[in-house]
């Protein structure tokens, strides 16, 4: 069975906007899963890469952009199939940390993931979305637009790291 993936990501949030991922579903034969969603920019933390670095290039991958690596947020963990259900987790299994980061600089672009080839790409577009528009939105995790939106804009940095269960 393959190992746990350790995943970083990057939460920026910018003049009421969240710096957000248009991607393909990974489970496009679920029939309860969109065919795609709204993700932050992040990935699988490389073996010897440490977190910050991890974050910082798979902004750079994914969105063109630069930027600081802030305090940590949450911790997610996800399990797919979901737990409870015969074989939980065989498809999929990973821990995401997600950090506050401020965008430093570069040119947004939609980027692409090294590991697929061109016509494999799952990156469909990268887009600052407007908080006050989140909820016509596929977000996944299932949790982020309640987290994005319960935290003050000027104040996430400062938010105490908050768990979230395969199951939210």
């Amino acid at each position: 069975m393959p190992q746990v993936k350790l995943r970083a990501s990057a939460l920026c949030i910018k003049d009421g906007r969240v710096l957000l991922i248009e991607h393909k579903s990974f489970a496009p034969e679920d029939p309860e899963l969109p065919q795609s969603y709204w993700i932050l920019p992040g990935g699988v933390v490389e073996r010897g890469e440490t977190l910050d670095e991890a974050v910082k290039r798979e902004m750079m991958e994914e969105t063109g952009l630069e930027c600081e690596v802030g305090t940590l947020l949450f911790i997610k963990e996800l399990l797919y199939p979901h737990p409870g259900i015969e074989e939980q987790g065989c498809i999929h299994h990973s821990v995401s940390l997600g950090f506050f980061c401020t965008v430093t600089g570069g040119e947004m672009i939609t980027g692409k993931d090294p590991e697929y080839a061109d016509d494999q790409q799952v990156i469909i577009k990268v887009s600052w979305l407007p908080l006050t528009d989140l909820d016509q939105y596929d977000l996944y995790p299932p949790f982020l637009h309640h987290y994005i939106l319960a935290q003050k804009p000027e104040e996430v940095q400062n938010a105490v790291p908050e768990f979230f269960s395969a199951m939210q």
